[in-house]
Parts: C-alpha cells; structure tokens; sequence
C-alpha cells in the first residue's frame, strides 16, 4: 500500500507499483504489519488488536480504520457459516471508516489513498451484502466502489490498496454466469474485466505492498479456477505465500485441498499432516484450523484408498474441544458416506498389495461373478491393469465399469473416466481420451473434477498472467 508522504499521521510512503519498503520502526506500520502476519496465519483476534492499535495510534486516519473492517471481513468469509444478516463490528467498522475518508477526501480530493479506503471499504461491504442477499444494496456498493477505486489509481496507477480490490471486482464481475450479467442494470452491479483484473492483482502480487499476500492467494485462487486452468501455476503461488507466511495453516490448508483436487493424495497427505504438526490446539482459532488440516487429511486418505486413516482422522477431528462449523459438519458427513460407499471394495483393494503385474486377483473376478451389476469391482480391475501397464485390457474394464455406473457415485464415476482417459493416452488415442477428459470434468460433485481438467491442459485466455510465480525484487 502506498500512502501519500505529505499524511504525517499515515507513516506508509507513497510509491510507485505498490514496491516501496514501509517506514521501518513507524508505530502505525509495524502495527499493520504484525495484524497482517496474524491475519494470514488466521488469528483473526490477535490480527484484530493489531489493527485497533494502528488506529488508535493514528486518531482519524482512514488506512488503519480500513484494515479493521478487512480483518472482520476475513473472518466472516473464512468462518464457513452463514454470514449474519448484521454485524456490529463489520457494519459501524466500515461507517466509521467512510466517516474518515470523506473527511480526508473534503480537505484533498486528490487523495489517493482515501478513495482507495473508501472504494475498498464499498466492495468488502458490497461482497458481504451479495452474501446476505442483499443484491439490490450490494450493486450500489460495488459500483461506487468502482468509481471511487477508478479516480484513486487514475492519481496513483501503482497504490495496491486500489489495485487489490479494483482487480477483484474486475475480474468476478466479468465472470458472473450470463442470465447474472443480464441482471446488472436491475440491481446496478457494474461491469468488468477479467483480463485488467487479472493483471492488476499480479501486480499487487508481485510487489511489496501490504497487500502482497492477499494477491498472491486470490492470483493462486483464480489461477486454479475453472476459467484459468493453471493449476501448476496456482500451486506455485500458493507456495510463495507459504513461503512468506510459514506454518499457516490456511494457506497448507489451500495448497492441500487443491492438490486434493488434482487427485494428488499423497501430497496432500504430506501437506496438512505438516501443517497439522505446527499448528496446536491452544485456543478456539487454532482448534478449527486442525478440524479443517484434518477433515482433509481424511479426505486424501480416503482418496489414496486408505480408509482406516480416513476413520481415524475423521474420529480426531469428533474428538476435537470445538464444535464443527455448519460447512464442516456438512464435508464431515460427504466423507462419512463416501467411505462407507468405499468400504465393500477394500477386501478387493487388499487382495492388490504388492500386485505390480501378472493376473488379476482372483478376489476381483469373484466379486464381478457375484453382483455383475456392481461398477466398484470393474472399476479396481481396470485400475489395477493401467497399473500393471496393461492399458488396452483396463480400457475393457472400464469400459464395463462406466456401463454399469449408471447412477454411481460422483467419485466412482469420475475416476472411471478419468483412468479411461489414461488409458487411452497410453495407447496412443490421444482424442478418445481427451473425450474421457471432458466427461469427467463435467460430473458434477466430482471432487477431481480438476484432474480432469489438468489432463486436458487447456489454459484459459488469460492463464499467462498466471506463469512465472516468483518472489518480489
């Protein structure tokens, strides 16, 4: 974040590109900057008294009131509940924080970073009204947000308290399905673009502003969005953020349910279970961030086939002194009923151990003789070909299992097709098994659905703005 010299009472330097160092031993920044390293760490108290202490250190000043009301804002986004319909600490924090950048703004219009304040502090308001279904109040918000934003860079092209939010309104607002964009004049939500957006937020994240993280894992986010496609690109931007944040549990958290998405099990595993190991259970906080690393874990587990890891995972996370967030409890239950659709076919997976090559287990052929309509044990048939290196003998496998699938399960469904398309890759039919691609990646529920994609390496328009993570200069 960049911050006009001339604010004696704002002790963040004005810089170009959002790349200038913040004012070293200044009682404002280091305040900033020590809420903003809980905030990524998802201390959301501790990043709370931070940003108070930077207010109350500045009596007036717009920046810091405006991280209080981003620090909420995380909170509510991350808590993975309901947003309340109102929020004493998130409702008067951006009141107050208006309160502060009209005032600077009626003595200096020109104010860069106080349109930044107050634009942003519109689009966080705008985001949580669109959560709460307030859509009419919401377009009202976003678009004097976009305004407010548009006049702060046409002073400074380079303030990354403007770039972030103005880059992720430009970029969703361009992504809104179809029948919503025609719905923009009703509750005026303003246009966007996606490739603009895209770029701005790179720069914030590439540079050395404040915000340099928050862009780093929204650019990761969008990089591994179904438009973009980069998955190896997000993988490595969530990994510089790590970097700069170490033992964050929810950024290993992020990195950890992506590789869970490409179906990469035992990295995931690694992933969380590191993360779990330098995250304790000293407070409410730190309790839900294991609940999350487990949850997951239970999820790689079961994904590797490993179900009893999955059990037991699932059983520490019960254990555990909080209660589960209504979406926990809801991805709690999906793997419940997932492992118990899993369970009959692990006396078939067992008879696989140490199997590289050579005859089908004879425990396979059994239990495709007793229930010829069941797609699991054609479906481990054909995994254990493609794994022996038998491909065209797994594609007929396959082929059965994906006939007698009908009305199976996401996960059994989307890895038929999903082995399908290795197999034909294999043997060298590179179209038929972009087709399996395709289908896979289409099932909806499917949790791989993304492998699918990675198979198919079909980048979005704008995935080179995602190319070359790398650390600021």
């Amino acid at each position: 974040m960049a911050v006009v010299a001339a604010l004696a009472s704002l002790v963040l330097p004005a810089s170009a590109g959002g790349r200038a160092l913040p004012v070293a031993g200044a009682p404002v920044d280091i305040a900033i900057e020590s809420g903003l390293r809980a905030l990524h760490q998802g201390e959301f108290g501790r990043a709370a008294a931070g940003f108070e202490q930077a207010a109350r250190a500045s009596p007036g000043a717009p920046v810091p009131l405006f991280f209080v009301v981003f620090s909420r804002w995380w909170q509510l986004v991350f808590a993975e509940s309901p947003v309340p319909k109102s929020d004493p600490t998130f409702d008067q924090g951006v009141e107050a924080t208006l309160a502060a950048a009209r005032a600077r703004l009626e003595a200096s219009p020109k104010d860069a970073p106080a349109l930044a304040v107050l634009g942003g502090a519109q689009v966080l308001r705008s985001h949580l009204e669109a959560m709460r279904g307030n859509y009419f109040r919401s377009g009202q918000e976003a678009r004097r947000g976009k305004k407010a934003l548009e006049q702060a860079l046409g002073v400074d092209s380079g303030l990354d308290m403007a770039l972030f939010p103005a880059g992720a309104l430009n970029y969703y607002a361009d992504r809104v399905p179809l029948v919503v964009k025609g719905l923009r004049p009703l509750f005026l939500f303003p246009g966007g673009d996606a490739a603009l957006g895209l770029r701005q937020i790179r720069q914030v994240a590439d540079g050395h502003g404040p915000f340099r993280t928050d862009g780093r894992l929204l650019l990761a986010q969008i990089c591994a969005d179904r438009h973009q496609r980069s998955y190896r690109e997000a993988l490595d931007h969530f990994r510089l953020a790590l970097d700069e944040n170490p033992g964050s549990p929810l950024i290993a958290g992020a990195i950890g349910d992506l590789q869970i998405r490409l179906g990469e099990y035992t990295a995931a595993t690694a992933t969380l279970a590191a993360a779990l190991t330098t995250t304790p259970a000293d407070g409410p906080e730190r309790s839900r961030h294991r609940q999350w690393l487990m949850l997951g874990l239970a999820e790689a587990a079961m994904g590797d086939w490993r179900i009893e890891d999955a059990e037991e995972n699932l059983r520490q996370v019960v254990r555990g002194p909080e209660s589960l967030s209504p979406s926990l409890r809801k991805t709690q239950s999906r793997l419940e009923q997932e492992i118990a659709q899993r369970r009959p076919a692990m006396a078939l997976l067992a008879s696989l151990a140490g199997r590289g090559s050579g005859d089908v287990p004879a425990a396979i052929d059994q239990a495709i003789r007793a229930d010829p309509g069941d797609a699991a044990p054609r479906y481990l048939r054909g995994r254990f070909l493609l794994q022996a290196g038998r491909p065209a003998e797994a594609l007929v496998s396959l082929g059965e299992a994906a006939v007698a699938a009908d009305g199976a399960p996401a996960w059994l469904a989307g890895w038929i097709e999903v082995l399908s398309g290795m197999a034909e890759a294999r043997l060298g039919h590179l179209k038929e098994a972009r087709a399996h691609y395709r289908k896979a990646s289409g099932i909806r529920h499917f949790r791989a659905a993304d492998r699918a994609r990675l198979e198919l390496d079909e980048k979005g328009e704008d995935a080179e703005a995602c190319l070359g993570a790398k650390r600021p200069l």
